[in-house]
């Protein structure tokens, strides 16, 4: 009787060895190495854009624009496998016009100017919807590539008021 529980053992244990194998033998591994994108220059990441300094006289109807004022989006170090990158913009819409981004109160102190909100233009200076991410893609190369864009006031009553005008924006990017 005793041989015959040792035989049992030693068949269950044979049986669990074999089943372990046909385990090991379905085990894959997947996995991507993505060629190497771009970065954000660390003086494109944070800054300031000075828009100039405007009267309510300057805004004569709904839809009045100032002059544009361009800014740099820099990226360096891009790899071979980026060939382009789309930019968005997120920020406050403006609740006159969603399109605009909406003057922000920063802590000033100052009253905000009414009124107006802050248009964002592309290289071509065509209107690019805030909160947009259906972005159009920018070209890029190996090395370092430069992004222009441009910011200009757009009012959007028939009154604006004086005050600060400042507003605050983000952007993000993705890479092809």
């Amino acid at each position: 009787m005793a041989i015959n529980k040792m035989t049992l053992f030693c068949l269950a244990g044979l049986l669990a060895a074999s089943q372990a194998v046909n385990a090991e033998d379905n085990l894959k591994f997947t996995g991507t190495i993505l060629p190497p994108t771009c970065d954000v220059d660390a003086a494109s990441a944070e800054q300031t854009v000075n828009l100039g300094e405007f009267t309510p006289r300057d805004f004569s109807t709904v839809g009045t624009t100032t002059a544009a004022t361009k800014f740099q989006i820099k990226l360096k170090d891009c790899g071979n496998g980026a060939t382009g990158s789309k930019v968005w913009f997120s920020g406050t819409g403006d609740n006159d016009d969603p399109t605009l981004l909406a003057l922000s109160d920063t802590g000033t102190g100052n009253t905000m100017a009414t009124g107006i909100g802050v248009q964002i233009l592309n290289k071509d200076q065509q209107p690019v919807s805030i909160n947009n991410t259906d972005a159009t893609v920018n070209p890029v190369q190996a090395g370092d590539n430069t992004l222009d864009f441009y910011l200009r006031y757009k009012s959007t009553k028939s009154a604006v008021t004086a005050g600060n005008a400042t507003a605050v924006m983000y952007f993000d990017l993705t890479y092809q």
